[in-house]
């Protein structure tokens, strides 16, 4: 039988290890433990405000130029008579004063928890590479300059529908000049350099650490219109 001298002596050390226990089960260990729990709070609570804000627009060119396109007729019809030789079949050509905007952007629902690393009390993010949300021709401020065709037969025989269907694929040439104007002129580097400008300040404010945030550049190169 255990001595009530020994039985206080050792009951302190078992209410200590109990409460040890009961502890580490319910994860209230206020060491180690904790402090990786609270990082990935951290992480969870900056990822969901990150991907509240969706797809961020932040920046947008306008672009005004003149475009010329040409189509190069195939098959020509040549008529010769006394005077002259004459092309029946002309090639045609189209100047516009094209109007238009592009938008850069960035996906943040593309960001994952591993693109997020917390040490201390800096946080380092890795944000996705900058896209052209959309660009588009401005049809109302986009006018025709001029149409031609290198024949005097048209001056005398007009066809509206081939005037209509060069038309067309002028529009479509110059709406791709767009995307590869906006390429060239850097909207993928001032859409990163807006991003941070934008994201530094608002996380910081909710994480309360230090901010610091990797961009990157698409690889893909320019296409041609």
């Amino acid at each position: 039988m255990i001595s009530p001298k020994l039985f206080f002596r050792v009951l302190p050390w078992v209410l200590i290890s109990f409460f040890i226990f009961i502890l580490s089960i319910t994860n209230h260990w206020p060491f180690e433990k904790n402090a990786k729990d609270k990082q990935i709070i951290e992480t969870s609570v900056i990822l969901s405000k990150i991907e509240s804000l969706g797809r961020l627009e932040l920046v947008k060119y306008n672009f005004r130029e003149l475009f010329e396109y040409k189509r190069l007729s195939d098959g020509r019809i040549i008529g010769n008579s006394l005077l002259n030789t004459n092309n029946y079949n002309p090639d045609l050509s189209v100047i516009l004063v094209a109007a238009g905007e592009a938008v850069g952007c960035i996906d943040l629902t593309k960001i994952e928890e591993r693109n997020i690393n917390i040490e201390k009390d800096s946080v380092f993010i890795q944000l996705p590479s900058p896209e052209l949300c959309y660009y588009k021709l401005d049809m109302e401020n986009t006018k025709l300059y001029s149409f031609t065709k290198d024949s005097w037969w048209s001056r005398f025989f007009t066809d509206e529908q081939e005037k209509n269907q060069i038309l067309h694929l002028a529009y479509q040439k110059a709406e791709g000049r767009l995307k590869d104007a906006a390429i060239e002129s850097g909207i993928y580097q001032s859409t990163n350099e807006n991003v941070v400008h934008m994201l530094k300040p608002l996380l910081e404010q909710i994480s309360g650490k230090k901010i610091f945030i990797s961009t990157s550049l698409p690889e893909k190169s320019l296409e041609k219109y």
